[in-house]
């Protein structure tokens, strides 16, 4: 049986390999649930949004971060309908 290990890399490095668009999600889904409640997102939570915010910094300067919709969002209360 073989051992597989595992090197631990530092968030700042291990993020420069996200593509924009990982970096969208990890920017986005983090705010949403900062909105929704604020004590919802733990402080490593917080720690990988903040290193996300800074690669998009780094990559497109002032250019704001696109926002999409969570899979959080998308449920929708009251559109659920019983079959009779």
């Amino acid at each position: 049986m073989t051992q597989q290990y595992y090197i631990p890399v530092p968030l700042e490095q291990a993020i420069k390999e996200y593509t924009d668009q990982e970096l969208i999600e990890v920017i986005s889904n983090t705010e949403h649930r900062l909105e929704k409640n604020k004590y919802d997102v733990n402080a490593a939570a917080i720690c990988f949004y903040d290193a996300a915010k800074t690669e998009w910094v780094a990559r497109h300067g002032d250019k704001p971060c696109p926002r999409i919709i969570s899979t959080a969002e998308f449920v929708f209360e009251g559109d659920i309908y019983e079959v009779f």
